[in-house]
């Protein structure tokens, strides 16, 4: 079957009727990104003046910093009345809540990855970005016809060995906290790590003081001792909000059938990734992928413990995100085995305008309103509502 290539318009073989559904509950629910990349992928970079795109990224630096300059360089420019481009896609979206980073770590690692604070005060200076800390403020922000966005942390290369960074973080708007990055930290264990060492005395810790501020505990990257080590301790619901199913196919970046059925139990859920090498290893997957693992967690756990968390694309050109990222995959721990490939998107999502395929898509697979709107973003708000208030 020739695909289109509209943003939005994969052919899932819907009918007339079925596409005013799906575009009906696309705009009438909330829909949640628990981990968004922004909305612009590559794609976004070529509508920009070059002249003006090269001045809004400046020199790019190595690493994580010139990602952040890639991510922020169309907020920059909408900042400065060049292009509202960057708004025009997260409306056309339909994406109602998504984040913004929280940095925690060690300190020379968040001076080393600086600008900060220049990106979250470039955000809520545009005025159609919201930061919110509880559900009342994100129902008030999709009401009032903005975007919100909640403070999160993955801590790429692990947290401090402070315990009184996650109440400094907390202040500074984080509610959701994903415990390890890939390697083995003073946390707990990544789901890399050769061995399996589940949560550390420290790491209990921090689980304790998430659940004691309202913070939610996520897990996405986590080994499995440590998910599961984390499910048996939280006293509140917990996440991966932006993995997969292994029963589908057995990446390090998915979780297992214990995992799934261990984060269930706390009235948690998965967030779903549009990461092509995490859900299979057909170099050509698509858009329905993320649906066979959604299919397949609804299977194992219910339809009310699943969300979505995209994490891909990253808002970069290739070329930049190729020199940055891809230099230091082995650095944040992914091995050849993991088949990271920086430039690969899925066909029928190539950046957040075909987000609208999602809600689509679980039309197509026989979801009904209230299973759609569950997993576009309630699902999500029960347990955000729950720990954060």
């Amino acid at each position: 079957m020739e695909q289109s290539t509209d943003p939005g318009r994969w052919d899932f073989g819907l009918d007339e009727e079925q596409e005013a559904r799906a575009a009906r509950l696309h705009q009438e629910c909330l829909v949640a990104d628990l981990m968004n990349q922004h909305p612009g992928g590559a794609n976004i970079f070529k509508t920009y003046d070059p002249r003006q795109l090269k001045q809004a990224l400046g020199d790019v630096e190595e690493g994580l910093s010139g990602v952040g300059q890639a991510i922020a360089a169309p907020y920059r420019l909408a900042a400065t009345g060049q292009s509202d481009e960057i708004h025009r896609w997260w409306r056309q979206s339909g994406v109602d809540l998504g984040v913004f980073g929280v940095r925690m770590g060690p300190p020379h690692i968040i001076e080393a990855m600086g600008g900060y604070r220049e990106m979250v005060d470039l955000l809520w200076g545009l005025g159609w970005l919201r930061k919110c800390t509880t559900a009342a403020e994100i129902r008030a922000a999709k009401a009032e016809g903005a975007v919100a966005m909640y403070g999160y942390c993955q801590p790429v290369y692990g947290l401090s060995q402070d315990i009184d960074d996650v109440n400094r973080a907390y202040d500074d708007g984080l509610r959701v906290l994903m415990l390890t990055y890939n390697r083995q930290d003073y946390v707990g264990a990544g789901c890399t790590e050769p061995t399996d060492a589940g949560l550390s005395r420290f790491g209990c810790q921090v689980v304790e003081r998430c659940n004691e501020l309202g913070i939610v505990v996520d897990t996405s990257h986590c080994g499995m001792q440590t998910t599961l080590d984390a499910c048996r301790l939280s006293s509140t619901p917990v996440l991966a909000n932006h993995s997969c199913a292994q029963g589908v196919y057995g990446h390090a970046r998915g979780k297992s059938d214990g995992e799934l059925d261990a984060i269930a139990g706390t009235g948690g859920l998965v967030g779903l990734v549009a990461v092509p090498f995490f859900l299979s290893p057909d170099p050509e997957a698509s858009v329905d992928v993320v649906l066979d693992h959604i299919d397949y967690i609804n299977e194992r756990i219910g339809w009310r413990h699943i969300g979505i968390g995209t994490d891909w694309p990253m808002q970069a050109p290739e070329d930049v995100i190729e020199a940055t990222l891809g230099a230091i995959v082995d650095e944040i721990g992914f091995r050849p085995e993991d088949n990271i490939s920086t430039t690969q998107t899925l066909r029928g999502f190539q950046d957040y305008r075909d987000m609208p395929n999602i809600t689509r898509g679980l039309v197509a697979r026989g979801y009904d309103d209230e299973q759609i709107a569950g997993i576009l973003g309630e699902n999500f708000m029960r347990v955000f509502e729950e720990v954060c208030g």
